[in-house]
């Protein structure tokens, strides 16, 4: 049975609604969004004194994440972030240099990531590609302490899938979380 253009483009945005946790949907595109609702777009919150070498920390929709654990490179100056071929990433990393803007970037899949660590400075973002297909980045603001230090930014998740970070920004209802394990 074939499914004409308009029947189709009807039925993926009634499904593209209900993906996006809608209550209710009338086919044409009008829906209302539940509290809990997955936000298609460039999702963002703080990183706010994230401890180096403990936890995984987990951050994305609701849905889908990405998980990283980060520690001190050169003190208050920098740290390592790590790719998948360490057991707390979920994600294989790509350092963009400041003052490079992230939210300029286009296509972050075309990034040349690694699997091992990168060492990234406040101001740097870290991009993660993971092994979900999901990109994120981590701005570096502020790196504090040497033993025990702390790391302060801003973390950001494309919830559309794909590494166009010039999407507009959402605040995120999800905070970045200590997860047991990636």
């Amino acid at each position: 049975m074939t499914m004409t253009i308009a029947r189709y483009l009807t039925r993926t945005v009634f499904l593209l609604c209900l993906a996006a946790g809608c209550t209710a949907c009338d086919g044409g595109g009008n829906s209302s969004a539940t509290s809990n609702s997955v936000s298609i777009g460039l999702l963002s919150g703080a990183l706010v004194n994230i401890p180096e070498s403990r936890g995984n920390w987990t951050w994305g929709d609701s849905i889908n994440g990405l998980c990283q654990q980060w520690s001190v490179a050169g003190f208050e100056v920098s740290g390592w972030f790590y790719g998948t071929s360490y057991p707390w990433s979920s994600a294989d990393v790509y350092v963009l240099t400041a003052p490079a803007d992230p939210l300029s970037v286009i296509a972050a899949e075309n990034f040349n990531y690694t699997v091992d660590s990168v060492q990234a400075a406040e101001g740097d973002t870290v991009f993660f590609r993971g092994r979900n297909g999901y990109f994120g980045a981590w701005t570096i603001i502020e790196i504090e302490g040497r033993i025990g230090a702390t790391l302060s930014g801003v973390w950001y998740f494309n919830s559309g899938g794909g590494g166009d970070f010039t999407r507009p920004v959402i605040s995120a209802n999800q905070p970045i979380v200590d997860a047991p394990s990636c």
